[in-house]
């Protein structure tokens, strides 16, 4: 869940791969493309919506990418996927299969990835080598 930068509006994204914005705090879903696309987001975790449309791999399933994080500064994003890849991306992300740096690792899928506060580092998480790893962002 994203909070945007005014505290009016969320963003979910639901089990069957929907994205859903929010008013706050009466709950009700914004419809309107337009005014969702005038929302600035204090955080980005959504691995959903026009803005990440590059992180998705040529024939990916969509629960082959696990998360996704706009690191504070807005210029870089992180995913992590079921290949046990943490990808840096430029964000927004919206060109279909954006350029990115791989990072290897885990040995399997990567359950979160955040940027560290002053978006240097970031940290992942592995699901079934329940590991997590520091990564220098340059």
């Amino acid at each position: 869940m994203d909070f945007s930068a005014d505290g009016k509006h969320i963003q979910v994204s639901t089990s069957t791969y929907a994205r859903q914005v929010h008013e706050v705090p009466s709950g009700k879903m914004v419809t309107e493309a337009a005014l969702v696309e005038r929302i600035t987001w204090a955080t980005w975790t959504s691995i959903l919506g026009d803005e990440v449309l590059g992180i998705w791999p040529r024939n990916a399933d969509k629960a082959d990418v696990n998360c996704a994080c706009v690191s504070r500064a807005g210029l870089n994003l992180v995913t992590g996927d079921d290949s046990g890849l943490v990808k840096l991306f430029d964000f927004p992300c919206s060109e279909k299969f954006a350029r990115h740096k791989r990072y290897s690792g885990h040995s399997a899928h990567v359950t979160n990835a955040r940027f560290a506060c002053d978006d240097k580092f970031v940290v992942s998480a592995g699901g079934s080598d329940r590991s997590l790893f520091v990564w220098k962002c340059q």
